[in-house]
Parts: structure tokens; C-alpha cells; sequence
């Protein structure tokens, strides 16, 4: 997995900043979304212009052109890979209909659907050329949640997306240790544990402190939604229960990021240097690595 050089000069990632990390991670090779009911509305009609298309089109057999989702700097974070399967699924979904009628339509927005790479419903046409283009609203990732010895894709809305990789192979941030079993592709992992991890995730990126982070344990048993970040330097801090979730002495979010942000600033490390930091309660426990 690639990583991040330690360095003492803060960067100036936010959540979107850490998005974009996220995609051009995945790099291998914006359209208004409605119901389903769409699919019979005047967009998904044929129009004039669509008719005269007519000449262009292999009657059963259409081209489909499916706009992937990319980086600012627009280049395609999909794997290429993925974007095969995706664009084989919405291909035979449309072969053997009917030329320029609603129908391919229809098939092509349902197969993309059912790819799990997607929010709502996407924008399903054919061009001027005869061509069927696809264009859709696509989920993002934000980190992978570790099970036995693979790393599942989630978005920040929890959904497992269709992606798994080897435990340090998938270059995303990680949680493990996470109370509810693996669901089903394009489901939601439930758990607050998970959902109070994605949150302290959102919170360091907005203040510039995930350079040195490579995930977070969720706690099991007893400390089960005690969170503890795992640092680059294979150092622990112990940052407590989740934001918001604060137990009986603990300290508020907003003091346990004073700390770690005093800790940058005199070391250069957000864990101080120490094996292990606890940041969560009144006083700061360290333990030194030994000789």
C-alpha cells in the first residue's frame, strides 16, 4: 500500500480533498436523478432528433456510452476492471431490442442499478448518432472495512460496494474489528461503531490530520466502540468512544483534536513518538518504545 511521507507541514485536505485522495487511489484505467417512474417521462422519449438517429443504429444491437465518475482533474478512478463489468452488464442488457424505443432505456438504466455503483436513478438517452449514453449519480469510497483477510470497499454512507481487496493492498483507509457481520453488496454495514469511525475519519480530514493515519480499530467485547487510531508508524492513540458519544470522564472531540494537533506541532508526529497515546480522558498516558 502507498503512504504518506511524515512531514511536519500541515496539509489543507477536507472531506472533498479526501474523496478525491480516495479516487485517484482507485485509478486504473451530473445529471439529475428521478424515480424509476422516469423511465416513461418525456426525457426518456423519443424525440425527432432521436428518430432521425435511426440511420446510425444496428437495429437490436445499440452502442452504449457510459459517462464513468472522475476525479476533479477528470480522469476515471474506476478500476478498469470494474468499469469492464459495468459496461459489459449494461451492454447485454440492451441486446436484441427494439431501436430508439424506451425499452433499451429502461434495461440499461436497470442493469446499471443493479451494479451497485450508483445513488437513485440514472440519466439513460440516445444521442443524435444512435448511441444509448448513461450518465448516473456514483457512489464514492471512503475507506474498506477488514474481514478475516480481505478489505471491503464502503461509501460514506456504509455501502459495501462491489470492490474487496488483500489485507494493505486496497490503499484506503481501514477499520477493523467492526461489530455487524459482512451484508450483501449494495447494502448498508450497520453498527454505530462503524458509523462513529466514518464520522472521526470526516473530523481529521477537515483538520488536516489523516497524513499519518492508516486506520482505526473499533474495539471488540468490552471495548467494543472504543476507538483507537493506528498510526504509520505502527503507534496507537487511543481516542475513546465516538464523536458525540462521549463516556463519563472522557473529553469532548473538540479537546482530544487540541491534543493531537499539540502533538503535531511539537513533534511533527500526531502520536508524539510514543508506541502508544491516550488521548481520551484528563490526563494524557503515554508509553515509550523500549530498548
Amino acid at each position: 500500500m502507498a503512504r504518506k511521507k511524515t512531514t511536519k507541514k500541515k496539509s489543507t485536505r477536507n472531506k472533498s480533498d479526501h474523496s478525491e485522495r480516495n479516487m485517484r487511489l482507485f485509478l486504473g484505467g451530473s445529471l439529475f436523478l428521478g424515480a424509476i417512474g422516469v423511465f416513461a417521462g418525456a426525457s426518456w422519449g423519443v424525440s425527432e432528433l432521436d428518430r432521425k438517429a435511426a440511420n446510425f443504429v444496428v437495429e437490436g444491437n445499440p452502442q452504449v456510452e457510459i459517462r464513468w465518475p472522475t476525479t476533479a482533474q477528470g480522469e476515471i478512478w474506476m478500476p478498469m476492471n470494474e468499469r469492464d463489468r459495468v459496461q459489459e452488464l449494461i451492454t447485454r442488457s440492451v441486446q436484441g431490442g427494439n431501436a430508439l424505443s424506451r425499452a433499451p432505456l429502461e434495461e440499461a438504466g436497470l442493469a446499471l442499478m443493479r451494479s451497485n455503483w450508483i445513488e437513485g436513478t440514472p440519466t439513460v438517452q440516445w444521442t443524435s448518432e444512435g448511441v444509448i449514453q448513461v450518465d448516473a449519480q456514483w457512489r464514492v469510497p471512503a475507506a474498506v472495512v477488514r474481514v478475516g483477510n480481505r478489505e471491503f470497499i464502503i461509501d460514506w454512507n456504509r455501502i459495501v460496494l462491489p470492490l474487496d481487496y488483500g489485507i494493505g493492498e486496497s490503499n484506503q483507509y481501514f477499520f477493523e474489528n467492526a461489530d455487524a457481520q459482512l451484508p450483501r453488496t449494495g447494502e448498508v454495514w450497520m453498527g454505530t461503531d462503524l458509523q462513529d469511525g466514518l464520522k472521526l475519519l470526516e473530523i481529521l480530514g477537515n483538520h488536516q490530520l489523516l497524513e499519518q493515519v492508516e486506520g482505526f480499530d473499533l474495539g471488540t467485547q468490552e471495548q467494543s466502540g472504543t476507538i483507537v487510531i493506528r498510526t504509520n508508524r505502527n503507534a496507537s492513540i487511543l481516542w475513546g468512544a465516538g464523536p458525540g458519544r462521549e463516556r463519563p470522564g472522557e473529553l469532548t472531540s473538540s479537546e482530544k483534536l487540541g491534543r493531537l494537533q499539540a502533538l503535531y506541532e511539537d513533534t511533527g508526529l500526531i502520536d508524539g513518538g510514543f508506541v502508544m497515546v491516550d488521548i481520551s480522558g484528563a490526563e494524557i498516558f503515554v508509553e515509550r518504545a523500549t530498548d
